[in-house]
């Protein structure tokens, strides 16, 4: 265990070192949260081990507080508000299996499971007909080709994975068993139930690998709603209020990008390559893939840029600071070192002795910025940023922009006093000023149809050479397009020798063209 000091000329304070934490994590599996309400933030790990001494660690500073065994491995690891009591105490949510277990003060808490789902019934028909293992084996691994091995129920799994001298015994024993499929859950996230404040109740998120999003109630616990999408989501992000509006960003394993939105399930864009990590930086979408990229996105599927990453990403967390204005995006590199972008700029790179395999950045302790890294090699660190921290463009990078013309903005001149003074005046007579468009509009609307008129009384055709003309104008100027279409509707009469001819102001309009001889209609 080592402490260190602030490096000069860096935003960021090495606050603490610890070389034999000995963690094992995802980014998916850290969490902060008051889980006191004594304005102490914790940090919250769930620790693989070694893949079988699996624990649900809680550090406090520099110590670690509570050690909680886990029966599985867990998916996603949130912290989050189940209900409006006093004080306002979080519960720790554990996404596992089939199961999500909720702690409260470091002890169980509630615990709920999804329902199975119903397995085939060409399936449950070969279990009533058993009769002999080997026949019943070789019928599963047939079925299992035909509909997909993840599509079988969960005793046929596990049949089909174990080992041949152990099937026996487990048929003897697996009688009473359903014939049901778990719904195993991949990724969950939070969003907020009633209001934007972060100590308020929030709906629980929870993706399943048969290809299913459910809501969850926590003041309740049940399911306020059930979506299906179109494949297995790996990568979850929400913003928004569910009784208010939400949108739920979802990657799934085939690398296409969707959000749910109003009920509906909308289709973004399809990566290049799987992604590693998503988030959200309203209004835009950030995902770091396995080509060594970095894409952004709006919810219309238009591509903002795309970075090439000097290395593979390991894992990607946001960086928001309020009080610079900042939301930043680091990046953890498979070479040793984190990227900050803001936007597609490189504002800021941290180099460490192993490669970070998770982070997260938020309020720890009494600190409101600290971002909390855990290498490949088990070390867990712990950097706070200076306050008097600024981060500026390092390099000019060699991106790709990706933008269509209707996505330029315009570069809109800042407010001056003339500005100020106009919308003054707007605000004092809008009243007369409506009143006074309205007159206005009514004038042009009265010129127009007298000059209509005027031009039917003077008009004169033969019947037998009747033609239509219909005239539209493209563009508000100063260069605008005039689309003439000449249509006859005489049936008998060719009409020939005619000529369109522009009748304009010299000195306001420029036509390259005046006069236009017609071809035979």
């Amino acid at each position: 265990m080592a402490f260190g000091r602030p490096k000069q000329q860096t935003p960021w304070i090495e606050a603490f070192t610890d070389t034999s934490a000995d963690l094992q994590t995802l980014c998916s599996c850290l969490a902060l949260g008051d889980l006191n309400a004594d304005n102490d933030c914790k940090l919250i790990i769930g620790d693989f081990g070694n893949g079988i001494q699996l624990k649900l660690k809680v550090y406090k500073g520099t110590t670690m507080v509570a050690d909680l065994p886990l029966l599985s491995q867990p998916a996603g690891i949130l912290c989050i508000y189940t209900d409006r009591n006093e004080p306002r105490i979080p519960g720790i949510g554990v996404a596992t299996g089939s199961n999500l277990l909720v702690y409260r003060n470091c002890r169980p808490y509630f615990k709920f499971t999804l329902t199975p789902e119903h397995c085939l019934s060409l399936e449950s028909d070969i279990w009533g007909q058993y009769q002999d293992a080997d026949m019943l084996i070789q019928q599963l691994k047939g079925l299992s080709l035909s509909v997909g091995f993840s599509n079988l129920s969960t005793i046929s799994q596990n049949l089909l994975l174990m080992e041949p001298s152990s099937r026996e015994m487990f048929l003897k024993t697996s009688n009473h068993f359903s014939i049901k499929k778990q719904m195993v859950i991949t990724c969950v996230c939070a969003l907020s139930k009633y209001t934007s404040n972060n100590r308020d109740v929030s709906c629980i998120l929870m993706a399943s690998e048969n290809s299913h999003l459910f809501v969850m109630d926590p003041e309740t616990f049940t399911l306020l709603n059930d979506f299906t999408v179109p494949d297995i989501c790996s990568c979850l992000a929400a913003t928004g209020i569910y009784f208010v509006e939400f949108t739920i960003l979802m990657v799934c394993r085939n690398g296409s990008l969707y959000y749910l939105s109003g009920g509906n399930i909308h289709f973004i864009a399809q990566l290049c390559s799987l992604p590693v990590s998503l988030i959200s930086v309203h209004p835009k979408i950030i995902t770091a893939n396995m080509d060594n990229t970095l894409s952004c996105f709006n919810l219309q599927g238009q591509k903002y840029w795309t970075i090439s990453l000097p290395a593979d990403p390991l894992s990607m967390t946001g960086i928001p600071i309020a009080g610079l204005a900042l939301d930043l995006v680091a990046v953890s590199l498979s070479d040793g070192s984190i990227h900050f972008y803001n936007g597609a700029n490189l504002v800021h790179t941290i180099t460490t002795t192993d490669p970070v395999s998770s982070m997260i950045f938020g309020r720890y302790g009494q600190e409101e910025h600290a971002l909390i890294s855990i290498s490949s090699s088990g070390m867990l660190d712990i950097r706070l940023l200076k306050r008097t921290a600024q981060f500026n463009k390092q390099s000019k990078l060699s991106f790709q922009l990706e933008y269509r013309p209707s996505d330029i903005k315009l570069l809109v001149p800042k407010k001056n006093k003339l500005f100020l003074g106009q919308t003054v005046r707007e605000i004092q007579n809008c009243k007369d000023m409506h009143v006074w468009f309205h007159h206005s509009w009514l004038g042009l609307k009265v010129l127009a149809s007298e000059a209509f008129i005027t031009a039917i009384h003077n008009f004169s055709v033969l019947p037998k050479e009747s033609l239509k003309m219909m005239i539209k104008v493209v563009g508000l100027g100063p260069r605008m397009k005039i689309m003439i279409t000449l249509e006859n509707l005489s049936q008998n009469v060719i009409p020939q020798g005619l000529k369109i001819t522009f009748i304009f102001d010299p000195k306001i309009y420029n036509i390259n063209t005046s006069v236009i001889k017609l071809l035979e209609l």
